[in-house]
């Protein structure tokens, strides 16, 4: 199995484990970012983002439904959650909430 950002060497997050990471970026006022990618490189960071990052939102519920759709409409990819910090001006947290039925 591939490794990749936050969590990698742990096993792969449950539903409700994604929900509380999501809960707590938005806790924390991060602005969250959905990307996605079929063939990931240790060497490219930069993935396909879906859609617009979700600037403002506070519900973790709208966050887990644009990720259950990017799931669906990709579902040979792996899909990372990001949270970026307007502060920092920089990205602050990553970790793949998905992938493909061939690398789980």
């Amino acid at each position: 199995m591939m490794r990749l950002e936050t969590f990698s060497y742990l096993p792969e997050l449950s539903e409700q484990e994604v929900a509380a990471q999501v809960r707590s970026i938005l806790e924390r006022g991060l602005v969250v970012g959905i990307e996605h990618t079929e063939q990931p490189d240790p060497y490219d960071h930069y993935w396909t983002l879906w859609k617009l990052p979700l600037f403002g939102v506070r519900d973790p519920e709208i966050v887990l439904d644009a990720l259950e759709a990017c799931r669906a409409a990709n579902p040979n990819a792996y899909v990372r959650v990001n949270g970026y910090d307007s502060l920092r001006q920089g990205q602050v947290v990553a970790f793949v909430a998905a992938r493909p039925e061939r690398d789980a």
